[in-house]
């Protein structure tokens, strides 16, 4: 009895060691380990990946990480906390879904909208604002119209360990509701996994109910039904109010964010990148 409650309880140990997921080793060259005083970041647009296997979109991610290898300390593999649910063959939400028609059969339309984050790793905190051209222009101008503000300009700075991405103000005023939320899972995976919003020295952006301390970014792409096609998307989760309705009050604007390795920091410790977002 003795030696079956052994084997019982090594089997589960095992099990639950397999399905756990590996440990995120990636590790950033920042601070006393960067090689480089300034890096310009050239800003991918975003692809299809409708339909296609998970392995090939992690070699796109990995081949994206890779364009900047001197920004890593050590080898590279996508964390699996934050790409470890992505499904084999699934469409995801398309540009012309997520910013014009929304959930159902046409959600998929258009290029891949999370490409905007995948293929471009080292936009470790990006603004994503809300979409709102449905019902404003019609389905046949969809082309001719620019349904989202990319970045224009993303520059590291390792060894102060700070780095700054800008938004065309003028992009954003052209149309975009001056509301936004922040995606984070790229700095999650490259192991910055607490973020501050510092609202104080940030200019012209407000929030209700800014969160107070620190917290453990969430984010991870996963099999998701919000987009409504038949069978799900991959897609972005979880809504996370405390990097949701983040409000432009004029032009120019900037943001600045705190980021940490630690899952538990504090305002107490120095953060380990100071991350800038520029509206202007």
């Amino acid at each position: 009895m003795i030696d079956f409650l052994v084997f019982l309880v090594a089997s589960l140990l095992i099990i639950l060691l397999v399905r756990l997921p590996s440990p995120n080793r990636n590790r950033l060259a920042i601070g006393q380990t960067a090689g480089m005083v300034k890096v310009d970041i050239e800003i991918q647009p975003p692809i299809e990946l409708d339909w296609k296997t998970k392995a090939e979109i992690l070699q796109a991610r990995q081949d994206a990480v890779m364009q900047h290898p001197a920004l890593l300390t050590n080898a590279y593999a996508p964390s699996e906390e934050v790409f470890g649910q992505i499904v084999d063959g699934l469409p995801w939400w398309g540009i012309y879904g997520q910013f014009f028609y929304g959930s159902g059969e046409q959600s998929i339309a258009g290029v891949s909208e999370e490409t905007r984050f995948i293929l471009n790793p080292y936009l470790m905190v990006a603004a994503e604002f809300y979409p709102w051209w449905s019902g404003r222009i019609a389905e046949q101008q969809l082309k001719t119209y620019q349904l989202i503000c990319n970045p224009e300009e993303l520059i590291w700075y390792p060894q102060n360990r700070k780095a700054e991405v800008t938004y065309n103000a003028l992009c954003i005023q052209k149309g975009q509701a001056f509301s936004f939320g922040l995606i984070a899972y790229n700095a999650r995976d490259l192991n910055l996994n607490s973020i501050y919003v510092y609202y104080l020295d940030s200019l012209n952006i407000t929030k209700s109910d800014a969160p107070t301390i620190p917290i453990k970014i969430p984010q991870y792409l996963h099999q998701g039904n919000s987009c409504g096609y038949p069978g799900g998307c991959n897609n972005m989760s979880p809504y996370t109010p405390e990097l949701d309705e983040l409000h432009i009050l004029d032009f120019p604007a900037h943001l600045v964010v705190l980021l940490w390795n630690s899952v538990n920091a504090s305002l107490q410790q120095d953060p380990d990148m100071i991350w800038t977002i520029h509206f202007r």
